[in-house]
């Protein structure tokens, strides 16, 4: 499978799937509208012209202990969607209808370790994560299939997903900065389409412009699904591959 066909059957995926793959995202943006709420209204309440650094300053060791915990939450409920989303991949290539909740229910957090594994490498290098980071999702790519199509953890989801993957680590590094260039350039866009909106309307949003910056995010969050959906469609096509080449060596014994 070559690049161009990889990115055409990825989008295909994506479109057969469009609404299902939109709710799996917009799973993660419900789970932090109601965290924001928590933090906003009850674990740190403050007038809305006040900036988070100042909240986040004014807070005490448990609340700010609250909201580390809250902001995990957010992180599982992402990566159990991204999870999901490989799932449903599969169910497509296999010619089989998947609902919502069960692509929720496919995924068991063990399936999820390895996304843990990374972002818990990627904060305790400290500054250096802005480049351990990128080097580590570049490393551990090919195992994120194994991890959540197989139950593979951890080192044992990278050392297959290495071994099936072998050949097509330059497809993996154009898809990695590909996901993180974009995203990226997404994200800042979005920042400065939102300052100019500000300055526009003034801060805080009216009322009928506080959904804005959630839509937005919501599309960013697509960049992940996107490139988890690319990186499963190459481990079937390989783990396809593999299972045909067995056969026809089994059969070549008999």
């Amino acid at each position: 499978m070559n690049m161009s066909t990889l990115v055409a059957r990825t989008w295909q995926v994506w479109r057969q799937k469009v609404v299902l793959s939109v709710l799996l995202m917009g799973l993660v943006i419900a789970v932090l509208f109601v965290v924001a709420m928590i933090v906003n209204y009850v674990v740190a309440p403050h007038p809305p012209e006040v900036m988070l650094k100042e909240v986040w300053q004014g807070m005490n060791f448990l609340q700010k202990l609250v909201v580390v915990v809250l902001f995990n939450l957010i992180l599982a409920v992402q990566y159990r969607a991204l999870a999901a989303s490989a799932f449903v991949t599969q169910e497509v290539w296999n010619g089989r209808s998947v609902h919502f909740w069960e692509a929720i229910r496919s995924v068991s957090r063990k399936q999820l370790r390895l996304f843990w594994m990374v972002l818990l490498a990627s904060v305790f290098t400290g500054p250096l994560g802005l480049i351990v980071g990128p080097i580590l999702i570049f490393a551990t790519a090919a195992g994120f299939p194994s991890a959540i199509l197989e139950g593979k953890t951890g080192f044992a989801a990278v050392k297959r997903g290495n071994a099936l993957l072998k050949h097509d680590r330059g497809k993996i590094a154009v898809l990695v900065i590909l996901w993180l260039g974009i995203g990226i350039a997404a994200v800042i866009a979005w920042v400065r389409f939102l300052m100019l909106l500000g300055d526009q309307f003034g801060e805080p949003f009216p009322w009928y412009l506080r959904p804005v910056p959630a839509m937005g995010f919501w599309l960013i969050l697509l960049l992940p699904q996107l490139y988890l959906i690319a990186l499963t469609l190459l481990f079937l096509e390989r783990r396809k591959l593999e299972i045909e080449s067995a056969t026809a060596g089994t059969a070549e014994i008999t």
